[in-house]
């Protein structure tokens, strides 16, 4: 059985939406209003830590509460895209196909983002980002996993794309796997990072964007998935938008020696 969660942190009134998505309210613990849907701050929560952990709020309820033997991550704006996106309107993958798709692959997930200005992801971080930030997560990774020094090194250092926006399909063992990995990493990593060191609202996110470059990290050290990659549909777009990036990608990608 496959539950698809659609995080968001407020009231969804997007009929683009299929109806077969189940919607997860984060930053749950200070709205008066929560539209009826499943929300982030239950018994066991992180809900408050949503301003730094964006939709990890939403994974980490996923982790402690779902009961599906499947379950995906899409955003209330970006969603798995099933098959060709034209011009004119988007192809939203529906519960029935994926599941479909799940009899064959581990891991469904959206089509590598790369930066090909940058030499690898540490040197992308740093570019957007706050640099000691990922200095701090690597020696909280090789202290805690020393076992993943390779894979970090793989990804981090070695590449220049990576799988974006913590979006997957995947079964709910193999996930809780990936949780308790994650958590136990970021919850080390807020002793070291104050996030109220006169950062703006979007470099506080800053859980949420190392965790995309982590995930990268276990599935690499895993190694031995049957992944299948997804287009996103990006409904803050307009979708010749997308169909423009989505040719860029495959140019790119070509031109790179790969399939995806």
């Amino acid at each position: 059985m496959l539950e698809m969660y659609v995080i968001t942190h407020k009231k969804i009134e997007d009929k683009r939406i299929p109806k077969d998505r189940k919607f997860l309210l984060v930053g749950a613990w200070n709205k008066e209003d929560t539209f009826g849907y499943l929300c982030d701050n239950l018994k066991d929560n992180i809900s408050e830590k949503n301003p730094y952990y964006c939709e990890l709020t939403g994974l980490y309820t996923m982790w402690k509460y779902a009961e599906e033997d499947v379950i995906s991550l899409e955003h209330y704006r970006r969603l798995f895209s099933d098959g060709k996106l034209n011009l004119f309107h988007y192809k939203i993958i529906t519960k029935k196909k994926m599941e479909k798709l799940m009899d064959t692959y581990d891991l469904i997930l959206p089509h590598k983002q790369c930066w090909p200005r940058e030499k690898n992801l540490v040197t992308q971080y740093e570019h957007e980002h706050i640099k000691e930030d990922i200095k701090k997560l690597e020696l909280v990774v090789l202290s805690k996993y020393p076992d993943y020094k390779e894979a970090w090194e793989q990804v981090m250092l070695r590449q220049n794309y990576c799988y974006p926006y913590n979006m997957f399909v995947g079964r709910k063992k193999l996930m809780d796997e990936y949780c308790s990995f994650l958590f136990d990493i970021l919850f080390e990593l807020e002793k070291n990072i104050d996030v109220n060191d006169g950062r703006d609202l979007y470099q506080k996110r800053v859980f949420g964007f190392l965790s995309e470059r982590l995930f990268n990290v276990w599935i690499c050290h895993k190694g031995d998935l049957k992944i299948k990659e997804l287009n996103i549909a990006t409904l803050g777009d307009k979708p010749i938008k997308d169909f423009v990036r989505r040719i860029y990608r495959k140019v790119y990608w070509k031109s790179h020696g790969f399939k995806g």
